[in-house]
C-alpha cells in the first residue's frame, strides 16, 4: 500500500516539475523561424490600437506596468496614429489607458495583455525564442 502511494507521489511530483519546466514553451501552431530570436529577448514592443479619425486625431496614451489601477506608470504621450508601438521590457503585464475628448465629453479606453518571451523546441533547427501577447484594443466601439 505504501509503495503503491509512494510511486503515485513520484509520479505526480515529476509530472509537475515537467509542467513547471515548460510553462516557458510555446505551444503555437506555426512559427516562422527565420524571425526566431537566438537568445532570449529582453525588450519588445507592446502594440495599442487606437481610435484615430477627424474627431480624434490626438489621443492621450498613459501606459503602466501592471493594472491601471496598480498606478505604476511606465510611460505617457499622445498618439497620432495607430496602431502605436513602445519599446519595453518582456515578460512583464502592462495596461493602457487611451483618453478620447470631443464636444466638451471625455471617454476613457482601458485595456491590458503580458508581454512574454517563448522558447520554442521543437519547431525550429536553431535556438529560437518568440515574442507573445502584448497587443492591447482601446479603440472606441461607438462614435
Amino acid at each position: 500500500m505504501f509503495k503503491t502511494a509512494k510511486r503515485i507521489l513520484i509520479l505526480l511530483s515529476l509530472l509537475f516539475t515537467g509542467l513547471y519546466l515548460s510553462c516557458n514553451e510555446y505551444m503555437g501552431f506555426s512559427v516562422d523561424c527565420s524571425e526566431c530570436y537566438s537568445i532570449e529577448p529582453d525588450s519588445s514592443d507592446i502594440t495599442i490600437y487606437l481610435t484615430i479619425n477627424h474627431n480624434y486625431r490626438s489621443i492621450p496614451i498613459i501606459v503602466y506596468k501592471d493594472q491601471v489601477d496598480d498606478n505604476r506608470i511606465e510611460y505617457i504621450d499622445t498618439a497620432y496614429s495607430s496602431p502605436y508601438y513602445l519599446f519595453v521590457p518582456v515578460n512583464q503585464y502592462y495596461s493602457v489607458k487611451a483618453e478620447y475628448s470631443a464636444d466638451g465629453k471625455t471617454t476613457y479606453a482601458v485595456d491590458g495583455d503580458k508581454l512574454n518571451t517563448k522558447h520554442v523546441s521543437e519547431s525550429c533547427d536553431v535556438e529560437c525564442w518568440v515574442v507573445t501577447g502584448g497587443v492591447m484594443d482601446v479603440r472606441l466601439k461607438y462614435e
